[in-house]
């Protein structure tokens, strides 16, 4: 727990900064599942009760990377060959930890990720 919120279990260094840079900007993962529940707490991201810890725990996922972020439209990838998205059929992969990554980038939507 103090990994993850190292800010509300007080294990901060005072002299580091909570911002986070846009190159390193992604959600951190649970250490006793290893994928991010950022997806599922995605409703906190706008709750000022938990806005801190949401922009140090979730901050892709609640759009925190940098102070301009403009909204990004939320679609799932098309296969180029035929137009049509794969990710409805792939939707089991959403929440394999080899296929995390992959699939936010390929399947936003479908994953619940926006």
């Amino acid at each position: 727990m103090t990994k993850q919120c190292p800010q509300t279990c007080r294990r901060c260094d005072p002299t580091s900064s909570t911002k986070v840079p846009p190159s390193n900007c992604t959600d951190l993962v649970n250490p006793a599942t290893g994928i991010s529940d950022c997806p599922r707490l995605r409703d906190l991201c706008t709750n000022s009760n938990y806005r801190v810890l949401m922009k140090e725990q979730c901050s892709l996922t609640c759009g925190f990377c940098s102070d301009n972020v403009t909204p990004k439209i939320c679609e799932d990838q098309k296969n180029p060959k035929t137009g049509v998205s794969e990710c409805p059929q792939n939707a089991n992969l959403c929440q394999r930890k080899n296929y995390v990554d992959l699939m936010r980038i390929q399947c936003p939507k479908t994953c619940g990720y926006c």
